[in-house]
């Protein structure tokens, strides 16, 4: 369900709650027999409260409904996009690109040795290490590029109409910030991560699925070279 139709839904039903309240109060009182003159006062102050409190209820709930989209879009770890909110957007960006033929990197990422941590040093420390790629991430990557957690060990990260369109440049940026945090932080292992990308051509479209299994497939390449046990 989407924002809209949920927002509308809220609303719908909350109304009826409201106008059923309402009908109720004032059947009320007109069993109670009083004086047109107060019946005339009190069905006006009843409309006036029935205006606040119907916009009242409708900007919580509009608001309510928009966290409960975030939230179902957002991963609960690292605050990046999940899975299904980055396909969402992907697909948005796809369309956008077909009209403007624009170029879109798309690149694969994995945290190497996630389990060897896990394992080693428990899941808290397991968790740290993908707090600390998703923010390694953020500081390569534009704040207009999409970045998600796809789930596990898996990031994806949509570079939106890049400067430098060479991936192995971009790639390389991205190490230098994962050498930068492991010089810095005092961790019982070293952050390393492989990288596959994948080109959107604008003169050979193709789909969100098939640019990611391209990826996906350069990055197992990367990965099959490199130590996977991040403790050197």
């Amino acid at each position: 369900m989407n924002k809209n139709a949920l927002v509308k839904k809220i609303e719908s039903f909350g109304l009826i709650i409201i106008s059923t309240g309402i009908a109720l109060i004032y059947w009320r009182i007109e069993s109670l027999q009083l004086t047109e003159s107060s019946t005339r006062w009190i069905t006006f102050f009843l409309f006036i409260g029935y205006g606040v409190f119907t916009q009242y209820f409708i900007n919580t709930y509009r608001r309510m409904a928009a966290e409960i989209v975030t939230l179902s879009i957002t991963d609960s770890l690292t605050g990046l996009h999940n899975r299904r909110g980055f396909l969402a957007l992907a697909e948005q960006q796809l369309k956008l690109l077909r009209r403007t033929k624009r170029v879109m990197l798309l690149f694969f990422a994995d945290l190497d040795g996630l389990k060897w941590i896990n394992d080693t040093l428990g899941h808290e420390e397991g968790d740290r290490a993908l707090i600390d790629m998703a923010s390694v991430l953020q500081e390569t990557f534009r704040s207009s590029d999409i970045i998600a957690r796809m789930g596990g060990d898996e990031f994806t990260v949509l570079a939106l109409d890049p400067d430098e369109i060479n991936p192995e440049i971009i790639i390389n940026r991205l190490q230098a910030r994962v050498d930068a945090h492991n010089n810095q932080a005092n961790r019982k292992y070293k952050l390393s991560i492989s990288v596959g990308c994948s080109t959107y051509d604008p003169e050979k479209p193709s789909s969100i699925d098939k640019l990611m299994a391209s990826a996906d497939y350069l990055m197992y390449e990367q990965k099959k070279n490199k130590k996977t046990r991040p403790d050197g």
